[in-house]
């Protein structure tokens, strides 16, 4: 189990590797911790995306996020008004803890115009969590068992030509799988605690 103190002294020192150059397409997710329950293992609040036929991560699990709009002035801005709108849950600033590194987005193995930001919230009260449209279920996992070994899989993707991908079983009587980008941050989340997960 990992202590939330931990996490944050962890977060505190840390000097994320962000994209400085412009970019017309970001995006922000927020990785948040939920310490309501206990502050020894907290729990990540996951997504699993609705089934859309527009969306190439439809049905995935994730981080709830998504693009960066002209309202958004701050950063960490986008993360937390799309985790209001996708979830109902109001992040404040007192709430962030730290910023993982930028990643750039992929689709079918390839790198895409997309630079993908990841900040970490720690919550003391969740309130009741609503999904709205984009969402079809909310998912808290606790920290020890995306940990477990026992739990590690790989994903087979066809749009990138059948590679494998690292990833993680929800739990051992739950298929679906954590992998991709929202795999990528835990894996920078992680190996900032002393916990890193195999790579890519």
């Amino acid at each position: 189990m990992i202590p939330v103190g931990e996490i944050l002294d962890s977060l505190q020192d840390h000097r994320p590797q962000l994209v400085r150059q412009s970019s017309p397409h970001r995006a922000e997710v927020a990785l948040v911790l939920d310490a309501s329950a206990t502050d020894h293992d907290p729990n990540i609040i996951f997504i699993q995306r609705s089934t859309s036929s527009d969306d190439p991560w439809s049905g995935q699990m994730a981080f709830p996020g998504g693009r960066r709009e002209d309202s958004d002035v701050e950063v960490g801005d986008a993360a937390c008004r799309e985790t209001h709108e996708e979830i109902g849950l109001e992040l404040r600033r007192e709430h962030l803890a730290g910023h993982l590194g930028d990643l750039r987005g992929r689709h079918g193995g390839r790198s895409a115009d997309l630079v993908i930001s990841c900040f970490v919230y720690v919550v003391d009260e969740i309130p009741a969590l609503k999904p709205n449209h984009e969402v079809s279920e909310i998912v808290p996992i606790p920290l020890s068992r995306l940990l477990d070994p026992r739990l590690r899989t790989s994903v087979q993707y066809e749009a990138a030509g059948n590679m494998q991908f690292p990833g993680i079983f929800l739990d051992q009587d739950d298929k679906r799988v954590v992998w991709g980008l929202t795999y990528r941050f835990l894996r920078q989340f992680f190996s900032l605690l002393g916990h890193p997960l195999p790579p890519g």
